[in-house]
């Protein structure tokens, strides 16, 4: 055979293998997606709300400030009697004034237990500065406190409480307008997944806990001053501050 042909044959079949290498090799095309699309949450268990899909349908107010949640998700009491959940560790402490529970089944089938919100007026703490800075009773936090035009605010966080295998965390945040005092408590309760026989129960994921944090970060981010429309923004909660 002459040599001409012959090289000829090797470059066509040099040819095929690299087009197949390519064709074969992940990664080696363009148009690839990384990461998550905008606006969703992703997690190892059940499905998230995604929180650009909230719709904040329902309103409170007792005429100083204004407060929206998404009923789809949320249910609103004014007594512990109308929390139509009864978890182990309740969504919101007593005392409230409002509360917004969680009533989603996102998370439902893994050991996530509750979600809420606690409002509370503090007439006891008279003035701004006991207001925004009188601790949580148990726990020596110091707050993080921003001002505003009209307004002051601080957070205290982490809180947390456990009983009998059921543990809960969340923050403390306060609100100082003239002369009122608000207080909002964020709470997330869960059963140990030890508590379970092995494959009966899915884990309640960080991921999955990162989620309903947003959820309630963002109905605290409806909060609006009635008499400037003003909208409030607190601190965000740090997971680690020095205590006393």
């Amino acid at each position: 055979m002459k040599r001409g042909p012959l090289i000829a044959l090797i470059i066509i079949l040099v040819i095929i293998a690299v087009l197949a290498i390519l064709l074969v090799v992940p990664g080696s095309s363009g148009n690839q997606t990384v990461g998550t699309p905008n606006g969703t949450t992703t997690g190892t268990g059940a499905t998230s709300t995604p929180t650009s899909t909230l719709t904040f349908d329902q309103s409170i107010s007792d005429g100083v400030i204004t407060v929206s949640y998404p009923s789809a998700d949320f249910g609103l009491a004014t007594n512990a009697s109308q929390v139509l959940v009864h978890p182990y560790i309740p969504p919101c402490s007593a005392g409230f004034t409002y509360c917004l529970y969680y009533t989603g089944g996102a998370y439902s089938g893994t050991t996530f237990e509750s979600a809420g919100i606690r409002i509370q007026k503090r007439t006891d703490l008279a003035t701004q500065n006991q207001c925004l800075t009188t601790e949580p009773a148990g726990f020596g936090l110091r707050p993080v406190i921003v001002t505003s035009t009209d307004y002051a605010a601080s957070v205290f966080s982490p809180l947390g409480d456990a009983a009998a295998g059921h543990f809960a965390n969340g923050a403390v945040y306060r609100l100082s307008y003239g002369k009122n005092c608000y207080e909002f408590e964020t709470r997330i309760g869960e059963s140990d997944y030890g508590n379970y026989p092995s494959g009966s129960i899915q884990q309640f994921t960080p991921d999955e806990q990162t989620a309903i944090q947003n959820e309630l970060q963002h109905i605290l981010g409806t909060l609006v001053v009635v008499s400037s429309g003003e909208s409030v923004h607190f601190p965000p909660p740090p997971q680690h501050l020095p205590v006393d």
